[in-house]
């Protein structure tokens, strides 16, 4: 009698020597969508590259350096009500893209700043980890962002969006 085979394990995502986990791109586009959607920034923790970096659109406001400021940022955001909804996501093999809509939370007061206010976030993407984080407030450009990432080689200095 032949024992059935074991079904198969499902696979994990790999990880890196910190112990970070490092995926393709498909999945950090949903974990991002799931993530900002959902307010669960913690989500983020592994799929952020230790040096991260994140410029704001149009200089706008400081950026940040590194895991711990840029989860503290959306811990910011998140505590003064605004809230966000993925309205798009376009992914490439370097970067994702993603049309946010900001909005207060149900308990929060409007803000006409946050109110219905679209950005695009660009999740540049080196060895399965965010590496850069750039914030454009026209679609096209950000789109260009990510493309230009598909087009040379990874780790390069990203350009600012008031430098092109």
């Amino acid at each position: 009698m032949s024992v059935p085979p074991a079904p198969p394990v499902p696979s994990q995502p790999a990880t890196t020597d910190e112990g970070l986990v490092s995926t393709s791109p498909s999945t950090i586009t949903a974990l991002l969508r799931d993530a900002l959607n959902q307010g669960e920034r913690l989500r983020l923790t592994n799929y952020l590259h230790p040096d991260v970096h994140w410029h704001n659109p149009h200089g706008q406001g400081a950026d940040y350096h590194g895991r711990t400021q840029v989860l503290v940022c959306y811990a910011r955001l998140h505590a003064q009500g605004t809230r966000t909804a993925v309205e798009e996501t376009f992914t490439y093999p370097q970067a994702v893209v993603l049309g946010l809509r900001a909005h207060p939370a149900p308990d929060a007061e409007p803000t006409p700043t946050v109110e219905g206010l679209l950005l695009y976030q660009v999740f540049h993407i080196a060895d399965g980890l965010i590496t850069h984080i750039d914030g454009f407030s026209d679609r096209y450009t950000a789109l260009d962002a990510a493309y230009a990432d598909f087009t040379r080689p990874p780790h390069r200095q990203r350009p600012r969006e008031g430098d092109r």
